[in-house]
C-alpha cells in the first residue's frame, strides 16, 4: 500500500466504524434496549440450559460413582486364556503381581516401566468380591502418596496392553508378571 494511502485508509475504517455504531442506537434507546434484552434472554436461556446440563451430568456422575463404589475393588473372574479364575479389578481388568516385589509393601517396579503397569489403588477401604477372603485384602502407602491395594501379601497391578476385560497379555511377561488365583497365589512360573 502506498505510504500516503495508509492514513486515509485508517481514517476511512474509523469513519465506517463510527457510522456503524451510530446506526445501532437511536435517541429513543429502544433498539439498543431490545437488542440488549434479546441478548440477556438468550444468555439466560443458555445459562439455564447449561445449568440443567451440568446438573444432569453431576447426577449421572454421582450415580456412576455410587455404582462403582458398590463394586468390588478386587474380584475373581473366569479367564479363558488362563483357563481358571483369576483376580480382576472393578472394571474386570486382569490383575498381576510383580515377582521382585515379593512380600514388600513398597513397589519395586522400575520407574521406566511404571506407566505400563499401573498400580491398583484405593481411596478408602478396598472391597473384596465374592469368593475372595476380605482378610487378605489391604492397602500399602506408596512414596507418591497412593494407597496401593494388596492381596495375600502381594502388591497388585494392571497392564496397559490389556485393553479389555478377559485379556491377560502380561501373563509371565519377562518372567516377572503373573496373574493371581482367588486364594492370592501366583498362577504360572517363569
Amino acid at each position: 500500500m502506498h505510504a500516503t494511502l495508509k492514513p486515509r485508509y485508517a481514517l476511512a475504517v474509523l469513519a465506517i466504524g463510527t457510522i456503524a455504531l451510530a446506526a445501532c442506537g437511536d435517541d429513543s434507546g429502544s433498539s439498543s434496549a431490545s437488542t440488549a434484552a434479546a441478548g440477556s434472554t438468550a444468555a439466560a436461556g443458555t445459562t439455564a440450559a447449561g445449568a440443567a446440563s451440568t446438573e444432569a451430568a453431576s447426577t449421572s456422575a454421582a450415580a456412576t460413582t455410587a455404582a462403582a463404589a458398590a463394586e468390588a475393588t478386587v474380584a475373581a473372574a473366569d479367564n479363558a486364556t488362563i483357563g481358571e479364575q483369576i483376580l480382576v479389578n472393578s472394571a474386570g481388568m486382569t490383575i498381576y503381581l510383580f515377582v521382585p516385589d515379593g512380600s514388600a509393601t513398597t513397589s519395586t517396579v522400575p520407574e521406566g516401566i511404571k506407566a505400563n503397569w499401573p498400580a491398583v489403588v484405593a481411596d478408602g477401604t478396598p472391597v473384596a468380591g465374592d469368593g475372595l477372603d476380605a482378610a487378605k485384602l489391604s492397602v500399602a502407602a506408596q512414596p507418591d502418596g497412593t494407597q496401593q491395594v494388596m492381596y495375600n501379601g502381594h502388591l497388585l497391578y494392571t497392564f496397559l496392553n490389556d485393553t479389555a476385560p478377559g485379556q491377560a497379555n502380561g501373563q509371565a511377561l519377562g518372567g516377572a508378571w503373573f496373574v493371581l488365583s482367588p486364594a492370592g497365589d501366583q498362577i504360572g512360573s517363569a
